[in-house]
């Protein structure tokens, strides 16, 4: 009797374990799950939608990326990634004939960039393949220099650049140092005269 109560005894201790560690879990999920890292001029977004300036003659949508590393304590971050996602996980929408500002700000311990991709329509879907060239690209949009990793004790590094006037199309966003889009480092834009303002999804 005695070590079937002690076998009861561990075999709760067990549960009451299990359920503390899926707990912290999920908490850790709840706080930096990915939906909740897409900012627009420093501030989070998590709604899905993205900071959008209508007014004027000059539509403005503010799109601020940034790399997810141990330098800003994510412990579990991707190597390769845009706010946590890699290889198209998260998708973004844009209307057509706005201008877009992009911001990347590097919180990783290794150098990182920004590109923006025209890829011919048959590749767009498989994302960027290994030592994706001009055989896949049909232009470069535009491209921020190297942005600078974060190392202990020093701030992050950002750099923004420009997309004016997006012209309707599959595009991709990527990083262009070598070999980092095709380790997953991209994510996939839509632009569209049926999108009245810009939002992204994640999957």
């Amino acid at each position: 009797m005695v070590l079937i109560s002690n076998v009861k005894k561990a075999a709760i201790a067990v549960l009451i374990v299990a359920i503390v560690l899926i707990a912290a879990f999920a908490l850790t999920v709840a706080l930096y799950h990915p939906m909740n890292t897409v900012m627009s001029d420093g501030q989070k977004v998590s709604n899905g939608y993205i900071a959008y300036n209508k007014n004027g003659s000059d539509p403005t949508a503010y799109i601020h990326l940034c790399n997810w590393g141990v330098g800003d304590g994510h412990s579990n971050a991707y190597p390769f990634n845009f706010n946590g996602t890699s290889y198209g996980a998260m998708t973004i929408y844009l209307p057509a004939h706005i201008n877009v500002k992009l911001t990347l700000t590097d919180y990783e311990v290794k150098p990182h960039t920004l590109k923006i991709e025209l890829p011919y329509p048959s590749q767009w879907a498989r994302g960027p393949i290994w030592a994706h060239t001009s055989v896949h690209v049909q232009k470069v949009i535009n491209s921020t220099g190297v942005v600078l990793p974060i190392w202990y004790g020093n701030t992050a590094h950002s750099r923004s650049i420009w997309w004016n006037n997006t012209e309707p199309g599959k595009y991709w966003l990527v990083c262009g140092l070598t070999t980092h889009a095709e380790a997953g480092m991209y994510i996939y834009v839509i632009v569209s005269s049926s999108i009245t303002k810009p939002y992204y999804t994640i999957k």
